[in-house]
């Protein structure tokens, strides 16, 4: 199978409005331990992630970790 992609979105106002998709490459079938990382997503409050994969294989995405550092404002 080709490259697969996964790709991210959020929204800042309850699910109104959206950013661009943001895309990362999953890399080839087979390749188990590929890590994705998104960054420089700015600062927020009460932020909605939406994550899709382009690929037919059901168990490409196993799991996501939010790493968040809070800011003095």
């Amino acid at each position: 199978m080709s490259d697969r992609k996964v790709m991210l979105r959020y929204s800042d106002n309850g699910g109104r409005t959206w950013s661009n998709w943001r895309e990362r490459s999953l890399g080839e079938s087979g390749e188990y331990e590929k890590r994705v990382q998104f960054s420089q997503l700015g600062k927020f409050r009460k932020r909605i992630f939406q994550v899709r994969v382009s690929s037919f294989c059901r168990s490409d995405l196993l799991g996501a970790v939010a790493n968040l550092e809070p800011t003095d404002a």
